[in-house]
C-alpha cells in the first residue's frame, strides 16, 4: 500500500499509517494518540496541543479519503482491509466483506470562551490642608466644569456590550429507521463529532459537542441537530439550526448519498454543512452583522470578531466605505498589541490599496504586506484564512509554484473554507485553461447559498475561454456587480461573440467608464489581472471589432 501512487506522492501520510498499524500490530494502542502522532510523524514539539493545533485531525481525515479511494482501486481485492474510524486514530482491520462495525463519538472539550470586555473606573481624592480649604473647594468646582465641557465637546469613545464568537452545541443525528423490507438500519455514528472537528478549523465559531436535554442557562448560542432517512436505495442526511430556547430552524440543509456509500461520505456530508455554517454569510453570524449596522461607529469597541466581519463585507460589497471601518478596526486592534488574524487582514487591505490606485505595484508595499503575512503566519501556522490570505499576496507577487501550495495548506488545513476554494479558481482560471480551476470553481459556487460576485470570476473566465457566450454572460452579470473591470469587459466580449444586442449595448458603456480602464488603458488593466495571453489576444480583438480605438485599448483615455 506504500508504494500506492496515492501515499507515495504524500510521504506524510504514508508515514502516519505506517506508523500507526505498526503499533496495533505491536500491540501497542495506548501509544497511538493525536499527541504521539503529532511530536513523531508531523514532526510538532513536545509543547504540542491538541485543542489549538489541528494537524492530526485533518491528516486524519485525508488518510481516510486516501484508504477509501485505494480500496475503491487498486486495493480492491485486498482480502484484508485497514478502517480508520471517524473519531479515532486506531486503525481496525476487517475483511473485505465485513460489516463495519457501530463508531462510538468522543466528544471533545469546548474551547475557552473569550473573555467579554470590562468596565474600569476610577476614583480621585482631593485632599489638602485647612488653609487651603477654600482654594480646594475653588480649584474641584473649575475642575469639574471642564471636565463637563470636555466630555460635550470631545466625547470619549463609550464600552458597549459587543458581540463575541457565536457558540455552537452539535447533538447526535437521529436515524430514522427504513421499513422491513428495506436495508439494515442506518449507521450514522461519527457525523456529529465530525461536525464539531470541522467547525473548529474555522476561526470565528465554537462548537461543542452535546446530548441534548432540558436548556440550560449556559447551553451554547445556537444548537444543531438532524435526522438520516433511507429511501429506494438513497439516504437523506438534514441538518437544522435553531437558537437556544427555540423551536424555530433558521437553516437548514439536506445532503444525498447512496445508502452503500453512507460510511465514506460522512465527511464530504460534515465538510458540505461546516461549508455554510463556518462561513461568515451563514447563520451563525447574522445577528452580529445586524449589531454592526446599528452601531455604525465600534470606536473603543473593536475585536479581532469583529474586524474580521467588516473585512468579510468589504470582501464581499467591494465598497469604499466597508473597507474604511475594517481598516479602522484592524488598526485598533493592532494598536493593543499583535494578533495574527488582524495581521494578515491588514496585508490583505494593503494590496488592496495599492491594486487599485497603481497599475504595477511598487516593491515596497509588496515587502510590507509580505511582512506582515509571514509575522502572521509565525504566530498562528493552523489558520486556513491566514494561508489564503498570504496565497492571495503570493499570486500578487507573480510567484505562482508558492501561490499554489499556499493555497493547497490554506484546504488542508479547512477543506470547507470555500473563500479558499473560490480564491484558487480564479488564480488557476486567469493563468491558463485548468480543469482544477473550472472543479474548483463549481464547488465553490454549488457550496455556498449566496455566493458574491467575486465568487463568479473563475466560472465567467473559463466559459468565456471555452467559447460558451451565453454562460459567460450570466455570471459575468454577477461578476459586474463588484467587479465592473472584469465583469463588463467578459460580457462586453460575449454579446459581441454571440450577437447579444441587448447585453452589448448595457455593458460596452459600462466598460468604457471604469475608471482604471480610462486612467491607465483597457489592455494595461486586464494584463494587471489575466496572464493567458491567448484570452488577451481574443479580448483585445473583440474590443477592436467594438469600436475601442488602439490608443483607448493601450492608454489612457
Amino acid at each position: 500500500m506504500l508504494n500506492w501512487p496515492g501515499l507515495s506522492r504524500s510521504p506524510q501520510l504514508a508515514k502516519f499509517l505506517n506508523y500507526i498499524v505498526r503499533a496495533k500490530l505491536g500491540g501497542d494502542e495506548a501509544s497511538i494518540k493525536a499527541y504521539s502522532i503529532a511530536v513523531d510523524v508531523f514532526g510538532r514539539p513536545p509543547t504540542f496541543d491538541p485543542q489549538s493545533d489541528p494537524i492530526v485531525r485533518v491528516q486524519a481525515r485525508r488518510l481516510r479519503a486516501a484508504l477509501a479511494e485505494y480500496y475503491a482501486g487498486e486495493g480492491s481485492d485486498s482480502p484484508v482491509r485497514i478502517y480508520l474510524p471517524v473519531g479515532r486514530y486506531i486503525p481496525e482491520f476487517r475483511g473485505r466483506d465485513d460489516a463495519a462495525a457501530p463508531e462510538v463519538p468522543i466528544p471533545e472539550p469546548p474551547r475557552e470562551p473569550v473573555p467579554q470586555l470590562q468596565l474600569q473606573r476610577s476614583r480621585r481624592r482631593i485632599s489638602g490642608g485647612a488653609d487651603w480649604l477654600l482654594y480646594g473647594i475653588l480649584l474641584l468646582i473649575g475642575t469639574g466644569i471642564v471636565f463637563a465641557l470636555t466630555q460635550v465637546l470631545m466625547p470619549r469613545p463609550t464600552r458597549i456590550e459587543v458581540p463575541g464568537y457565536p457558540t455552537i452545541g452539535i447533538a447526535e443525528f437521529t436515524v430514522i429507521s427504513p421499513g422491513a423490507r428495506e436495508a439494515p438500519a442506518l449507521n450514522i455514528s461519527g457525523l456529529a463529532i465530525e461536525l464539531v472537528t470541522d467547525l473548529q478549523l474555522f476561526d470565528d465559531v465554537q462548537p461543542t459537542y452535546t446530548q441534548g436535554g432540558p436548556p440550560e442557562d449556559d447551553d451554547p448560542d445556537y444548537q444543531l441537530t438532524g435526522i438520516a432517512r433511507q429511501e429506494a436505495g438513497l439516504v437523506q442526511v438534514t441538518a437544522s439550526l435553531r437558537r437556544r430556547g427555540s423551536d424555530t430552524a433558521l437553516w437548514s440543509l439536506t445532503q444525498t448519498v447512496r445508502a452503500d456509500q453512507l460510511q465514506g461520505s460522512i465527511d464530504d456530508i460534515s465538510q458540505a454543512f461546516a461549508a455554510q455554517l463556518g462561513s461568515h454569510r451563514g447563520p451563525l453570524f447574522f445577528d452580529a452583522y445586524k449589531w454592526l449596522e446599528d452601531n455604525p461607529s465600534i470606536a473603543g469597541n473593536e475585536t479581532v470578531f469583529l474586524c474580521g466581519l467588516l473585512f468579510s463585507r468589504y470582501r464581499d460589497s467591494a465598497e469604499v466605505v466597508d473597507a474604511a471601518r475594517a481598516r479602522d478596526c484592524i488598526a485598533s486592534v493592532l494598536a493593543r498589541g499583535e494578533d495574527a488574524l488582524a495581521l494578515a487582514m491588514r496585508g490583505g487591505l494593503l494590496l488592496d490599496d495599492v491594486a487599485a490606485t497603481q497599475l504595477r505595484i511598487d516593491p515596497e508595499p509588496l515587502a510590507e504586506a509580505e511582512r506582515l503575512l509571514t509575522q502572521a503566519l509565525r504566530l498562528d501556522a493552523t489558520s486556513s484564512t491566514i494561508w489564503r490570505e498570504y496565497a492571495s499576496y503570493l499570486s500578487w507577487a507573480g510567484r505562482w509554484g508558492e501561490a499554489d501550495a499556499a493555497y493547497a495548506s490554506a484546504l488542508q488545513l479547512n477543506p470547507a473554507n470555500l473563500d479558499a476554494v473560490a480564491g484558487f479558481a480564479r488564480m488557476l482560471s486567469v493563468r491558463a485553461a485548468s480543469l482544477q480551476g473550472i472543479e474548483l470553481a463549481a464547488r465553490a459556487l454549488r457550496g455556498t447559498v449566496d455566493p458574491p460576485h467575486w465568487y463568479n470570476m473563475a466560472p465567467a473566465i473559463n466559459a468565456l475561454r471555452a467559447g460558451k457566450d451565453e454562460e459567460a454572460i450570466a455570471f459575468a452579470e454577477k461578476l459586474a456587480e463588484g467587479d465592473a473591470e472584469m465583469g463588463a469587459t467578459i460580457a462586453t466580449v460575449a454579446a459581441l461573440r454571440s450577437a447579444d444586442v441587448d447585453v452589448l449595448n448595457r455593458y460596452f458603456a459600462q466598460l468604457l467608464d471604469v475608471t482604471r480602464f480610462r486612467r491607465f488603458g483597457i489592455l494595461p488593466v486586464l494584463q494587471q489581472r489575466i496572464f493567458d495571453s491567448a484570452l488577451l489576444d481574443e479580448i483585445a480583438a473583440q474590443l477592436k471589432r467594438a469600436g475601442v480605438a488602439d490608443a483607448a485599448l493601450d492608454g489612457n483615455f
